[in-house]
C-alpha cells in the first residue's frame, strides 16, 4: 500500500483522517498509532511481528539504560547489546533477502528429497524486508544513543513511543527522525487546520513528483534494462536510460519525502527535510548535503564525528580519509549486503577523500559549472553501480556509455521501448525541475 496507490489515496488516508479528526485530542495518538500498526500489517503481514518486536525491545532498553543512570551505573554494555539487536535485525534480513533465494535453490538441487524443496516456492515468496526496517532501526539507534548521553529521557508512555516507532508517514521511505526532535509532538495534540492545509499542499507536490515524473520514467528503466545478463545498449540509448534512471531515482525518492512530511504535518508531526536540489551540487561533499539529509546527518552524528574524536585522541588506525570511507561503506551496507552497493558507497566516498585532500583545493577553483558536471558525471556513474544486478553488468553498463560495445547493436522493445512523445515531454519535466 504505497503512498500513490488507489488503496492509500480513497481508503486509507481519508478514513484515517476522518476518525482522527473527529476523536478529541487525548485518543488522536491511539488512533494515529493504531492506523500506521494497520499499515504496517497490510504491507507484510508475515513479517509484521518484527517492528513489534523492535519497538518492544527498544522500549525496554531505553527504560533500562536510564535506570542505570539514574543508579549511577554505566550503561555502555546495554547501550552495546540495544546497538548490536537494531543492526543485526537490519542486516540479517538485508542478508536473507540478497542470498537465501540462492542459497535454498541451491539446498534443494542437492538434497531434492527434502521437505524444503516441495515448499521452495512459497518460501522464496515470503524472503522480504520488513517495511521500513532500516528507518526504524537507525531511529531506534540513535534512540538509545540519545538516552545513554543524557539528551532526552527515555520515554514511559509505550502508546507514544510506538507512536515514534511506527508512524505510517515515515516508515516506508523517511525521512529518519530524532526521537529528541520529536519529543514534543507526541502524544496529545490539537489537530492544526492551517498546518494541515500546508501538510495537503506538499503531499500533493510530492504525488505529482512520484506519479507524473518518477513512474513515468520507470516505464524506460524497469521494463528488463537490468534483468539481462550483460546489457545490450547502443551508447544513445545507455546514456537515455541512466538519465531516465538518475531523474526517476531523484523524483520517486524526493517525492516519498514530500508525502511523507505533508502527511506528517497533517496529523500534526514536523519531519526533517530530506532533499535539498543535489543535482545543483557542486562537489560530492556538497551532493551529500543535500541528498538523503537524514540519513547523512546521522551518519556523521553516529559513526562520523566519534571516529574523528578517536583520531584526534591519537588512534594509529584512523585518519580522515579512513572515516570517510568508513562512513560511505557503511552507507552502501545500509541500502544492500551485495558487492554492487559497496562500491557505490565506497566510489562516493573515495571522491569525497579526493576533495579533502590537496587536489580539492584546485578543484575548488574550477568554475562552477564545469564542477556542477564533473559532479553528475560521478554521481551517475555511481547509480549504474547501485542500479545494475551485479558488477559485470555494471562494468559492461559503463562500457555501452563510452562506445565500448559490439558494433550494430538492436535493443529489442522488451527491454527498452520506444521513446513516445509521452515520455520525451515527462523527461523534459525531469530536467526542468
Amino acid at each position: 500500500m504505497n503512498f500513490s496507490s488507489p488503496l492509500f489515496l480513497f481508503a486509507f488516508l481519508p478514513l484515517t483522517l476522518a476518525v482522527y479528526r473527529i476523536v478529541g485530542d487525548r485518543w488522536r495518538p491511539a488512533v494515529f498509532t493504531a492506523a500506521s500498526l494497520f499499515f504496517c500489517l497490510w504491507a507484510g503481514p508475515l513479517l509484521f511481528p518484527v517492528i513489534l518486536l523492535s519497538t518492544g525491545v527498544n522500549f525496554f532498553l531505553g527504560k533500562s539504560i536510564q535506570k542505570q543512570q539514574d543508579m549511577g551505573l554505566n550503561p555502555r554494555r546495554l547501550l552495546t547489546g540495544g546497538i548490536a539487536f537494531n543492526i543485526f535485525l537490519m542486516l540479517g534480513f538485508k542478508f536473507l533477502v540478497a542470498y537465501g533465494p540462492a542459497w535454498i535453490m541451491e539446498f534443494n538441487s542437492i538434497y531434492p528429497e527434502m521437505i524444503l524443496a516441495r515448499l521452495e516456492p512459497y518460501v522464496l515468496k515470503s524472503i522480504s524486508l520488513p517495511v521500513g526496517i532500516s528507518f526504524y532501526s537507525f531511529q531506534a539507534v540513535a534512540y538509545l544513543l540519545d538516552i545513554a548521553a543524557a539528551r532526552v529521557p527515555a520515554e514511559n508512555n509505550l502508546l507514544y513511543f510506538t507512536e515514534y516507532m511506527t508512524a505510517f508517514p515515515r516508515i516506508t521511505a523517511g525521512p529518519i527522525t530524532r526521537y529528541r526532535d520529536q519529543i514534543q509532538q507526541l502524544g496529545l495534540r490539537p489537530f492544526d487546520v492551517h498546518l494541515a492545509g500546508i501538510g495537503v499542499n506538499r503531499f500533493i507536490i510530492g504525488l505529482a513528483k512520484k506519479t507524473i515524473i518518477a513512474d513515468r520514467l520507470s516505464l524506460m528503466v524497469d521494463r528488463g534494462v537490468f534483468d539481462q545478463a550483460l546489457p545490450n545498449l547502443s551508447t544513445p540509448s545507455a546514456w537515455l536510460v541512466l538519465v531516465c534512471y538518475t531523474l526517476q531515482i531523484y523524483f520517486d525518492f524526493s517525492g516519498y519525502s514530500d508525502m511523507a512530511i505533508g502527511l506528517g504535518m497533517i496529523f500534526g508531526l514536523k519531519f526533517p527535510e530530506n532533499f535539498n536540489h543535489p543535482y545543483t551540487a557542486a562537489s560530492i561533499t556538497e551532493f551529500w548535503r543535500r541528498w538523503h539529509m537524514t540519513l547523512s546527518g546521522w551518519f556523521r552524528e553516529v559513526v562520523f564525528f566519534p571516529l574523528e574524536r578517536k583520531r584526534a585522541s591519537g588512534s594509529r588506525w584512523l585518519n580522515t580519509y579512513t572515516n570517510i570511507l568508513i562512513v560511505f561503506f557503511l552507507t552502501g551496507l545500509w541500502h544492500g549486503v551485495t558487492v554492487n552497493f559497496l562500491i557505490w558507497g565506497v566510489l562516493h566516498g573515495m571522491v569525497i577523500c579526493l576533495e579533502n585532500s590537496p587536489v580539492g583545493l584546485f578543484l575548488r577553483r574550477v568554475p562552477f559549472f564545469l564542477r556542477n558536471a564533473g559532479t553528475l558525471l560521478v554521481v551517475m556513474a555511481a547509480w549504474v553501480f547501485f542500479r545494475s544486478n551485479s558488477p559485470a553488468f555494471a562494468f559492461a553498463f559503463l562500457q555501452n556509455l563510452v562506445g565500448l560495445n559490439p558494433e550494430g547493436i538492436t535493443t529489442p522493445y522488451s527491454v527498452l521501448p520506444p521513446m513516445t512523445a509521452s515520455l520525451w515531454i515527462t523527461l523534459g519535466l525531469g530536467l526542468a525541475f
